[in-house]
């Protein structure tokens, strides 16, 4: 699963009902500025800190969840590739 972030920082704009002038003079950004916001699929983490405070909504969380899920796969695989020695043994 990959994070498009300004994908989730639109939709969120969106749901709070803030037009693009006023969300992008709240972060002290353009209009023309939130909209490439709003195409990138990363950020840099203290822009998206000023977003999540302005916006109240923790946009770090997607990582967090990303990065559960990817340490969860890294597991599973290890699992898989000694279940494949053992049984190439036997």
């Amino acid at each position: 699963m990959i994070v498009h972030i300004g994908n989730k920082i639109k939709d969120v704009v969106c749901k709070k009902g803030m037009s693009v002038s006023e969300f992008g003079r709240r972060i002290n950004k353009s209009r023309e500025n939130v909209y490439s916001i709003y195409k990138r699929k990363t950020i840099d983490t203290g822009l998206l800190l000023v977003i999540s405070k302005v916006l109240e909504h923790d946009f770090f969380e997607y990582y967090t969840e990303l990065s559960f899920e990817v340490q969860k796969l890294k597991e599973e695989n290890t699992t898989l590739k000694e279940m494949i020695k053992f049984l190439k043994k036997n």
